[in-house]
């Protein structure tokens, strides 16, 4: 059961990510370097052709870069999961919030790459 102020903290932020996947089309400068070097150091990690869940997969470019046999992205702003199914129609992409997640399936390997900012309770 979540209170009051973590509801609210949780509105907030997806209310900050659908608005920056409504401009995040036109990303440049030192934002696009980050993830594009983000692509590059997970690349090193995950081979392709393995399961990968990302959890706060935002428009999907990091999933969908790793060319998994099965990706699936998790993210709690339904804009984000908006552009991802768009962009990345080969992968699946679910509105959901990781604090209430629970899923069935395994996969061989589970990125957090940009989530811990915008977990209100990271120990959980």
């Amino acid at each position: 059961m979540t209170d009051l102020a973590e509801e609210l903290y949780r509105q907030h932020r997806s209310a900050h990510w659908d608005k920056v996947a409504q401009a995040q089309d036109h990303r440049h400068g030192w934002g696009n370097y980050y993830h594009r070097r983000l692509i590059s150091i997970f690349q090193s990690l995950v081979p392709p052709g393995q399961r990968v869940l990302e959890l706060g997969s935002g428009q999907g470019d990091l999933l969908a870069a790793l060319r998994p046999s099965r990706g699936v992205g998790i993210d709690f702003s339904a804009a984000m999961v908006s552009k991802a199914r768009e962009r990345h129609p080969q992968l699946s992409f679910l509105h959901a919030d990781v604090h209430q997640l629970a899923m069935e399936d395994t996969y061989d390997y589970i990125l957090l790459s940009d989530l811990v900012n915008d977990l209100w309770d990271v120990e959980r």
